[in-house]
């Protein structure tokens, strides 16, 4: 097998490629850093702890004219490809991805807020998608080079069935729009040659699931945690259930008592299954308490056990004996 004399200079060398990274991480600092920047990342961490957009000045002139912008990605391509030249093996010092003709560049990240340098590749106005989706994620965009039309669609109210509008716009430098998130969404209908975005996303603290929607009439058709945690957790509860976990029982029932709805009914189903008397007992107190929020499914699915399962009711005398 034929390795690049580059790639077997390094293998037999490992210190010249911590060399090349420690160039490559020095020159991100100095870029971060520098009198220009500075501002912007500093104010990017307050974001992230939830300041409102207009008290942090820096990281919005990002987004209120073309040249902020434009001069924060040529500093840094000023700073990163001479040290890419000196050490062309040397690995970018940012998280990024390229997948489906769209390519990101992580370029900061605190706590949910994330700035990130967008890519969409040349593409044309192909087949309508039959689904949207909306997250809690508050979004402000800016396009720094190329063109492209965007969809902006937005629905009216949280609900199993939404009214969705849309709407079509030219995306061109200097171009911004601010998305709140799960009423507002937008997806790129055709890039002429290329469009480079800069993107500041946050997601919400305690972000609600995301929900995906029908184009064509707004019915729901999918629903998933916005809290990665949460769908950590629902993947547990999902396994343990289908390892027939009893054992478990009580700590599920735990589980239904806070946290997410969505993750809370996981929990409470998969008790049911595993533990009739665990899961139905723990079923009677979220039905039978008025202020929470899964009462009303609650007590629907008591009425439907009851139904099918008479002694139940029985069951559920003795543990309210009053």
């Amino acid at each position: 097998m034929r390795i690049d004399p580059d790639l077997r200079a390094l293998r037999s060398n490992p210190a010249s490629q911590r060399i090349a990274q420690t160039a490559l991480e020095r020159c991100k600092s100095a870029w971060r850093e520098s009198r220009d920047n500075a501002a912007v990342f500093a104010e990017l961490v307050r974001y992230g702890r939830g300041d409102h957009l207009g008290d942090c000045p820096a990281l919005r002139s990002l987004f209120a004219n073309s040249e902020r912008p434009l001069a924060l990605v040529e500093g840094l391509v000023a700073e990163v490809l001479p040290q890419l030249a000196a050490h062309p093996l040397g690995q970018v010092p940012f998280r990024h991805q390229h997948s489906g003709g769209m390519a990101v560049l992580q370029l900061a990240a605190s706590r949910g807020a994330v700035l990130s340098l967008v890519m969409y590749e040349r593409c044309g106005a192909g087949p309508p998608p039959k689904t949207i989706c909306f997250t809690d994620t508050e979004r402000h965009e800016i396009a720094i080079a190329g063109a492209g039309t965007m969809q902006i669609i937005r629905r009216d109210r949280d609900a199993p069935q939404a009214s969705l509008c849309t709407a079509s716009i030219k995306f061109w430098p200097g171009h911004s729009l601010s998305l709140s998130g799960m009423f507002e969404t937008k997806r790129v209908e055709s890039v002429a040659d290329r469009l480079v975005i800069l993107r500041l996303g946050r997601t919400a603290t305690a972000p609600k699931p995301s929900v995906e929607f029908r184009l064509d009439d707004g019915i729901l058709v999918h629903q998933a945690a916005g809290d990665k945690r949460d769908s950590c957790h629902e993947m547990m509860v999902s396994l343990l259930g289908r390892m027939g976990r009893r054992d478990a029982a009580p700590v599920l029932a735990d589980m239904a008592r806070r946290g997410s709805d969505h993750l809370r009914w996981q929990a409470l189903c998969e008790c049911l299954a595993l533990d009739t008397a665990t899961g139905f007992s723990a079923l009677c107190v979220i039905a039978r308490d008025a202020g929470d929020t899964l009462s009303d499914r609650a007590s629907s699915l008591r009425a439907q056990l009851i139904e099918a399962h008479p002694q139940l009711a029985e069951f559920e005398e003795t543990l309210c004996p009053a």
